[in-house]
């Protein structure tokens, strides 16, 4: 009697522990499966960040005078025409009547030399020297300038500088580097004494 009973629960426990066994399959199956593959998380990295900061790049130091002035070649093109201003004006040209070829060539190299270094070309890597030839050249063994020949030669100087396009700026500081040679080329004549 209690045959037919355990065999059902027999059959019972039979199903039981099969839907069990099943059970766990399908969780041992499910929990061995690899989860899919996720999309890789993208890192932007900016290379200044953090850096709100902006930093000014120095400005270029000035060009020198030299290099305003077109450097040697600028300089050599209205030295030219200034000697030819020297020669066509009536103020200053007994001066330079004597000076011709050879010689004006070496007055010309001269004064290029002599702008060359008052304006700061060996600074800006000219190899330029000047040696006080220039005054002497133009004074030879005459007196030295007369305050108006001096003046001559600025305002011809002015208007070579003009004719090249040189700027107001250059030719105030190219007259203040020459300025210097004055006293040494002009003659001053001291005033006379007030009568008593």
């Amino acid at each position: 009697m209690w045959l037919p009973y355990v065999g059902a629960l027999m059959k019972a426990r039979i199903a039981y522990a099969s839907v069990l066994v099943a059970a766990g399959l399908v969780v041992v199956a499910c929990a061995s499966k690899k989860p899919a593959p996720k999309e890789p998380t993208v890192t932007e990295t900016i290379s200044d960040a953090g850096a709100d900061v902006e930093v000014e790049a120095e400005p270029p130091p000035p060009a020198s005078l030299f290099e305003r002035l077109g450097k040697e070649e600028g300089i050599t093109q209205f030295v030219d025409t200034f000697i030819k201003n020297l020669q066509a004006d009536t103020k200053f040209n007994k001066r330079l009547a004597n000076v011709k070829g050879a010689k004006l060539e070496k007055l010309k190299k001269d004064l290029v030399d002599q702008i060359c270094v008052e304006s700061g070309g060996p600074e800006a890597g000219a190899e330029c020297k000047y040696e006080g030839r220039f005054m002497r050249e133009i004074l030879g063994a005459k007196s030295k300038l007369k305050e108006e020949e001096w003046t001559t030669m600025l305002l011809d100087l002015r208007t070579a500088l003009e004719e090249h396009k040189i700027g107001d700026n250059e030719q105030q500081d190219l007259a203040s580097a020459l300025g210097k040679f004055r006293d040494d080329a002009v003659d001053v004549k001291a005033p006379k004494p007030a009568k008593p």
